[in-house]
């Protein structure tokens, strides 16, 4: 009996010293964006960059070197498209998105996160929004902390490689491709 109490109470003891490693931080998270809608298929246009903007709120939640941050953004995705020849013509497409990343990351070092993870998006309503309101892509980046005067800040790189096909065209496929900078401002002081 006293053994089992003994077991209990240091299996209750490890978890609660695994809780308290738990660091929970809110941050608000802004930033510029440049985005592709790459193509597939018969197309008179050629594909071009745009540069938009996306912000929201993110929660980022670690324990020892590993760090798990989702994230709800509104973001701007799609590009430009470009028609050369006799009847030139630019059709500028602008995908507002609903944006929830579920990033996942490992800390080679103190101030750095290596990112990777899915992000779901939902087209909002747009003139020229995407033929599907669903997008689903893999996200990979880097975040920094700034760990000296400027401690509340943190710098984010990310691309984003869409994998759905966000045409309602049976002769082409559109796909996102995004790539994004952002700077997060996070709420409570980060432990050193």
């Amino acid at each position: 009996m006293k053994v089992r109490l003994l077991i209990l109470v240091a299996f209750l003891f490890a978890s609660f010293a695994s809780f308290a490693q738990l660091q929970g931080v809110f941050g608000l998270k802004a930033g510029a964006s440049s985005s592709i809608t790459a193509q597939e298929g018969i197309t008179p246009y050629i594909s071009r960059y745009k540069t938009a903007f996306h912000l929201g709120g993110v929660y980022r939640l670690r324990y020892k070197r590993f760090v798990a941050q989702p994230e709800v953004l509104y973001s701007i995705k799609g590009g430009t498209f470009k028609r050369l020849g006799v009847n030139p013509q630019t059709i500028r497409n602008n995908y507002n998105y609903l944006s929830i990343p579920l990033m996942l990351g490992w800390i080679p070092t103190e101030g750095v996160v290596l990112q990777a993870g899915p992000e779901f998006s939902y087209a909002i309503d747009t003139p020229y929004g995407p033929g599907k309101k669903q997008d689903t892509g893999i996200a990979i980046g880097a975040h920094y902390d700034f760990l000296d005067m400027a401690e509340q800040f943190s710098l984010n790189l990310r691309y984003i490689h869409g994998l759905n096909n966000v045409s309602n065209s049976s002769i082409v496929e559109y796909r996102n491709r995004t790539f994004q900078v952002s700077i997060i401002y996070n709420f409570y002081k980060k432990k050193k």
